[in-house]
């Protein structure tokens, strides 16, 4: 019997195991549109059925409040991806920022060196 418990817990400690490991979805942008889609695929449904029982301008409303907070969740999206996009090009520009002052460190100690004579006296030894 406690090897049954023990292999049971194991077992089920083995499939838990990836699943607790998994990160949620920090992808704003994409939850964002996900909502946009929803709300817009309900809200034709709503019109649909309120045009099905003949209430025209119930439809229309429908319509309206739907396409409406689709494109607001639809630009909240939009305005997340910016951001990341944003923050990725920073962090590009902050390391060639510091690449080309590197370089010109160098070049200027170059410089330096070959007008002080520094770099004769290296290849005369």
């Amino acid at each position: 019997m406690k090897k049954f418990v023990l292999s049971g817990i194991l077992g089920l400690s083995l499939v838990a195991l990836p699943v607790m490991a998994q990160e949620p979805s920090t992808d704003k942008a994409a939850g964002e549109y996900d909502k946009s889609g929803k709300r817009m695929k309900q809200g034709a449904k709503d019109a649909g059925t309120a045009m099905k029982h003949g209430e025209v301008t119930a439809s229309g409303k429908e319509i309206g409040k739907a396409t409406g907070t689709g494109v607001k969740h639809a630009a909240k999206g939009t305005a997340e991806g910016a951001k990341v996009v944003g923050d990725k090009t920073e962090d590009v520009l902050d390391k060639s920022a510091r690449e080309t002052k590197k370089g010109a460190k160098k070049a200027g100690h170059t410089v330096k060196d070959a007008l002080d004579g520094h770099d004769e006296q290296k290849t005369a030894k």
